[in-house]
């Protein structure tokens, strides 16, 4: 995806949502180019982090995990991405932006259930992509157990609202890559940020 005219008409859809935990948002973000070797590399995410993938642990996941490589997206390309979203999200938070790529290792590797350290909050919008399931859960700590609180699959361009601070896992397709733009918010809440883009919408 190039740079384009901006549609700032934001929706929150009522079918693609599970309250608290994610909701897809008819926000149009348009991604320009850039050179991946100018792009610091912030995180690489796998299973030996314990805080993070400890829902891993309890579920057993046997699969093969998929590393999540994530790049900070440098100026001046991170302020072109910023001055899309909504002027009441950033007069409350200016979020991160980030390049996030996963690239499967083997043909059966997944995402296993794990909560971002870091951020609260993400608005994510998805460049590659292909039938990977997104799913949430609540975790009952008492019986290290997970319940499904939905999923979605979501399409290239589309942007969604995730509540990364609540367990959650990415089922992968057959294709190898699926990356993504991310905006991390470390301080709003999931609800907060809602709130903030539904008024906007209106």
């Amino acid at each position: 995806m190039g740079l384009g005219q901006v549609r700032h008409r934001l929706v929150l859809h009522s079918v693609d949502q599970n309250m608290n935990y994610f909701r897809r948002l008819e926000l149009t973000i348009d991604v320009p180019e850039f050179d991946m070797s100018v792009c610091r590399l912030a995180q690489i995410a796998d299973v030996p982090n314990r805080d993070r993938y400890k829902y891993t642990l309890w579920e057993k996941e046997s699969a093969p995990p998929t590393p999540l490589h994530v790049f900070e997206v440098p100026n001046p390309y991170a302020t072109q991405l910023l001055s899309q979203l909504p002027q009441a999200v950033l007069d409350r938070e200016v979020p991160g932006v980030f390049y996030m790529r996963m690239e499967k290792p083997h043909p059966d590797s997944t995402v296993p259930p794990h909560v971002d350290v870091g951020r609260r909050t993400a608005i994510n919008v998805y460049i590659n992509c292909s039938e990977e399931i997104t799913e949430f859960f609540s975790a009952d700590e008492q019986t290290q157990t997970l319940i499904s609180r939905g999923s979605f699959k979501a399409n290239e361009g589309e942007a969604w609202l995730l509540n990364v601070s609540k367990p959650h896992a990415v089922r992968m397709s057959d294709a190898n890559l699926r990356s993504c733009i991310s905006f991390s918010f470390r301080r709003l809440k999931f609800d907060e940020l809602e709130s903030l883009l539904l008024k906007n919408g209106e």
